[in-house]
């Protein structure tokens, strides 16, 4: 894996960039200064840039059958450059490994640690650094919110439900696709069926828009009492709010939502809400 991630860096670096590269894998060998390990960290985005990974066709079937839970093509030639020497010194003995991986997480700005949290997952023994990718979720810096929440299979895989569902919760104040957040839908509860839908009432009760993709992780657990607080949103101009009510009633399967996707399935001209419709009216009859 790491050859192969080299071999993507390589093909979109400059000449230069490649020089300054190799020269950096070099110095990951025994033994490793801990000072230049962090300078390197730091000079990736200078030597390298920040432009998109954008994967071809057959680059990206290549790392699927390597690692088909993780995205890479939206990372920056630099996040990539970041994690291969966080790769490059996993022979380091355990405890030393941990300590170096989160000194350069801990030393790094903004941009190194999103670095950090986005390659996270294709570190040994990830769960090792658990409490870092928690706490990465209380920033205020969404760019940062986003690299461990979104596109990144280590929250799901990881993650308590208690900071799992803050983490969902902190996406939707933010303005974050929910859909985003790999595995999601295996992480829904109740708790956080009920955090969301409380969520949903303070912005009703404020006068303020609601989240279309809310209902998504409401409505599997929602109580009976409370399905119908979803309808409405199958009657709203904005298309997404639509989609969403529609695709969330799918988990419902009661006849009350049954009849209501059929109405406006009479009358729905989008046809991506369409197709959700449909796709929840099928999962009603399995």
């Amino acid at each position: 894996m790491i050859d192969y991630l080299t071999e993507i860096l390589r093909a979109r670096a400059s000449s230069r960039g490649r020089n300054w590269f190799e020269t950096v894998c070099r110095s990951t060998e025994e033994p490793v200064d801990l000072n230049r390990l962090l300078g390197n960290f730091a000079g990736a985005s200078f030597w390298l840039g920040k432009k998109a990974l954008a994967l071809d066709p057959r680059e990206t079937r290549r790392w699927n059958s390597l690692r088909p839970d993780l995205p890479i093509d939206h990372w920056g030639l630099d996040e990539l450059a970041r994690t291969i020497l966080l790769l490059k010194i996993a022979y380091l003995p355990p405890d030393d490994y941990v300590e170096t991986v989160l000194e350069c997480y801990q030393q790094g700005d903004s941009r190194e640690q999103q670095s950090w949290l986005r390659g996270l997952n294709l570190l040994p023994d990830c769960g090792r650094f658990l409490d870092a990718a928690v706490d990465a979720c209380r920033t205020n810096i969404v760019p940062l919110l986003e690299a461990i929440a979104c596109e990144n299979p280590y929250p799901a895989a990881h993650f308590p439900d208690l900071n799992f569902n803050q983490m969902v919760l902190k996406s939707l104040f933010n303005g974050i696709r929910i859909e985003r957040i790999l595995g999601l839908e295996s992480r829904f509860n109740p708790e956080l069926s009920r955090m969301a839908d409380d969520y949903a009432s303070e912005r009703e009760a404020a006068g303020r828009a609601v989240p279309p993709d809310l209902w998504w992780v409401v409505a599997p657990r929602i109580s009976r009492e409370r399905i119908g607080r979803i309808y409405p949103y199958l009657q709203q101009g904005n298309s997404r709010h639509r989609y969403w009510a529609a695709r969330s009633l799918g988990y419902v399967r009661d006849e009350r939502s049954r009849l209501e996707l059929e109405r406006r399935r009479d009358i729905e001209s989008d046809d991506r809400v369409l197709a959700a419709i449909d796709a929840s009216l099928a999962k009603m009859v399995q």
